[in-house]
């Protein structure tokens, strides 16, 4: 099956806006479930079954995603990105909402993330498994389990303040948002955060691709839009300008690319691409990703930390 660009940018816009709406973020995740409240593990999970689901149906007809082996520098990289993207307060999708909803110190983060894809090119190559569909499965299993999990898990009594969340997890949006962005991927689409930003790192080749006709390599724009859409629909959109202490997102926006440059991914394709679609690796690379992130809440950021979010967005501090 083959979406018409048509198709894929309405698509890609309605899952950005989803993404907003359900407040995607591995960083503000693991900072509130280690504060009791499973919200946004659960919507990210139910997001990932979404994806799993609608890729085995089409992996029934003959279509199997990419599924690489893991190797010791994923994990080197998946905490070495946990690491930044917890000092940076936020990880690929969750800047880009940040960014959507006006707040431009985001921007110091995206120059750093292209920075870093400039500087150290081409992602680390991993060798690539015969496709099979029985991973797909015990991906969903197991993405169902996790799930089971984090419902049977005790939140506090008294809701955090600024939960985004505080009616119940969206769960229809969730599995809607997965179901879409797998139909995008599955026609091998580059819609993601870290992809945008690997193609503004390459001018010359955009420029090219611009030239033929090709937008695709800009789709990223397409999801911050949606963002932005739900940021002024829900009249939380706001003008936020960079300060001198957020300079500190540039180094770690160049962290972040590093760290998905050797993870073979970054938390956007790891959650919404390769652990869904059984690929090995990124089963290794989420858990070092969370340890990362984990290890960066507790330490000291070398370069201090940003200015505070707002709460109602990706808030960890």
């Amino acid at each position: 099956m083959q979406l018409s660009i048509g198709v894929v940018v309405a698509l890609l816009f309605v899952a950005g806006l989803l993404l907003s709406r359900i407040h995607f973020c591995m960083v503000a995740a693991v900072a509130r479930a280690i504060d009791g409240h499973w919200d946004t593990v659960r919507a990210i999970a139910l997001i990932s079954i979404g994806i799993s689901a609608v890729l085995l149906t089409l992996e029934a007809a003959g279509s199997v995603p990419r599924q690489l082996t893991p190797d010791w520098p994923v994990v080197a990289g998946g905490v070495l990105f946990g690491f930044a993207a917890a000092w940076n307060r936020g990880c690929f999708v969750g800047t880009s909402i940040q960014l959507a909803g006006g707040d431009l110190r985001a921007l110091l983060t995206l120059v750093g993330w292209v920075l870093g894809y400039g500087v150290a090119g081409s992602p680390m190559a991993l060798a690539a498994l015969p496709g099979q569909p029985q991973r797909t499965a015990v991906a969903l299993v197991v993405l169902v389990v996790l799930l089971v999990l984090t419902r049977q898990a005790k939140s506090p009594a008294v809701p955090q303040p600024g939960s985004p969340a505080l009616a119940g997890v969206a769960w229809r949006a969730s599995i809607a948002c997965g179901a879409m962005l797998a139909l995008i991927d599955n026609d091998l689409w580059r819609w993601d955060p870290s992809s945008l930003a690997r193609s503004l790192a390459q001018p010359l080749a955009l420029a090219e691709s611009l030239q033929r006709g090709d937008p695709a390599p800009l789709l990223g724009l397409v999801l911050l839009a949606g963002m932005a859409a739900e940021a002024l629909v829900m009249h939380r959109s706001r003008i936020t300008v960079p300060r001198a202490a957020d300079l500190v997102r540039l180094p770690y926006g160049v962290a972040m690319a590093l760290g998905a440059l050797l993870a073979m991914g970054g938390n956007d394709s790891q959650l919404l691409r390769f652990l869904p679609g059984g690929s090995p690796h990124g089963w290794v690379a989420v858990p070092a990703m969370v340890a990362g992130i984990l290890l960066g809440l507790r330490c000291p950021a070398p370069l201090g930390v940003p200015g505070n979010l707002d709460a109602d967005t990706t808030d960890v501090a």
